[in-house]
């Protein structure tokens, strides 16, 4: 279940009552439907008028999101020769998708959304084209430097992030002015420097509550925060840098030994509910934590406050879009990844709908990064978000076998939770057998 699908029954109404901020959703079947204004002109291949230079056509879209109406008719009057067909596709099904598509000798689409989570076994089946080249020439400069590295595969670019993802760490702040004399942002930064001092500072708020207040409600998103803050990629090829595995899982043990966190599993209704109790000073915040999790689960305003989480930042979910080999229409696709994710003009239409890019020069202006959410009260979390987190956030590629290690860590974070034995050596075991089981190419040092 990706966050995304989670989270859609929000999107649409949300979005465009609030005007403001990240996005996330999802969808499921495999039906064909046509989006948004100027309805459904112009023919199935792209071309260019005659002695116009206008791009006429209708290109293909695969995605588990409603396009976003405000940025999809901008589009349309950029470029009013250009139609999109959408064809709803559930994220987790698009790798299966295109796999039988291919093996069918179906066409493939023009464009495909593609979930973070999905990311790597998309990427690792190397059907997306080079962004890099011609026609499309993508320009990288305008992307954060994190993104690079994170969607490119044999050294090119070959998918354009879309909504942005970075996150920090979100906190009840009557609990932060009881237990560390403060709620303002920066003070708590200094306060928690790094995750040791966290821990300990954490104990110190178990042992002063009497058991009452825990520090984060379940591991699953303290992982999330370690897996994300890492520092190097997981894999090279079929070899696990077992270090740096190693390295994550210990403090994951340590925060489970520390008696700071609590057992609820992520995304279901108790973990829902406790973003109104007072039981769990922290939250995991990316985004579109605000607007889709915190604020549905959370009636109270003006009682959370965003910092910079020890370590630095991360992300958390989010989608690209990538185009494949052979696509019939790539240059028509290609004009609207390019509007809607790496404009100035694109940036804006997508605010409005909902949705921050990764257009980073529209950054460079206070008044576009500025966003108030009434759980947080005044403070500027669009400040938070997108300049304090992001100037200190790092990404990492991926490939298959990490989607491997996401389902061993599943099973290895129930085991910490419900077993105080289960310790670090057990839990590198366990991940070498799951792991091997999976994929015996695998080298574990």
């Amino acid at each position: 279940m990706t966050i995304r699908k989670r989270l859609l029954p929000l999107l649409a109404v949300l979005s465009l009552l609030a005007g403001l901020l990240a996005g996330c959703g999802g969808g499921s079947g495999g039906k064909g439907g046509d989006d948004g204004a100027g309805g459904n002109s112009g023919g199935s291949s792209g071309e260019v008028s005659g002695g116009s230079g206008e791009l006429k056509g209708e290109f293909v879209l695969w995605t588990w999101e409603p396009e976003h109406p405000i940025a999809l008719e901008a589009f349309y009057r950029k470029y009013p020769g250009i139609k999109m067909k959408r064809v709803e596709v559930a994220a987790e099904d698009v790798p299966k998708k295109l796999q039988t598509t291919i093996a069918s000798g179906g066409e493939l689409p023009d464009v495909i959304r593609i979930e973070r989570g999905q990311k790597a076994k998309i990427f690792d089946m190397d059907i997306l084209q080079n962004l890099e080249a011609v026609p499309f020439n993508a320009d990288l400069s305008v992307l954060f430097e994190y993104d690079i590295a994170a969607f490119s595969m044999n050294g090119h670019m070959v998918a354009i992030p879309d909504d942005m993802s970075v996150s920090g760490i979100a906190y009840i702040k009557e609990l932060a002015r009881e237990h560390f004399g403060t709620d303002n942002p920066e003070e708590m930064e200094k306060l928690l420097p790094d995750w040791d001092t966290f821990i300990a500072k954490g104990q110190e708020v178990v042992q002063k509550s009497g058991g009452k207040v825990l520090m984060f409600p379940s591991l699953g998103g303290v992982w999330d925060i370690l897996k994300g803050q890492r520092s190097e990629p997981f894999f090279d090829g079929d070899t696990m840098n077992t270090d740096v595995v190693r390295e994550r899982v210990a403090l994951l043990v340590k925060f489970r030994d520390s008696g700071i966190v609590g057992k609820l599993d992520q995304w279901t209704p108790a973990w829902n509910a406790s973003f109104a109790t007072s039981d769990y000073m922290f939250a995991v915040s990316p985004v579109w934590m605000p607007q889709y999790v915190i604020g549905p689960n959370d009636p109270a305003d003006d009682r959370w406050a965003l910092m910079v989480a020890p370590g630095g930042g991360f992300i958390r979910g989010g989608s690209s879009h990538g185009i494949p080999k052979g696509a019939k229409n790539a240059e028509l696709a290609w004009k609207w990844i390019e509007f809607t994710s790496m404009s100035q003009e694109g940036a804006e239409a997508q605010k409005t709908d909902g949705v921050y890019t990764h257009y980073k020069p529209a950054y460079e202006d206070p008044e576009f990064t500025k966003w108030n959410w009434r759980n947080f009260g005044d403070q500027d979390i669009g400040k938070k978000f997108f300049v304090d987190i992001s100037n200190v956030t790092t990404d990492v590629p991926e490939n298959l076998n990490d989607s491997l290690l996401d389902e061993a860590m599943a099973i290895i974070i129930q085991t910490l939770a419900k077993d105080s034995s289960f310790g670090l050596e057990d839990a590198m075991a366990r991940i070498e057998q799951e792991l091997k089981a999976k994929n015996a190419n695998i080298v574990i040092n």
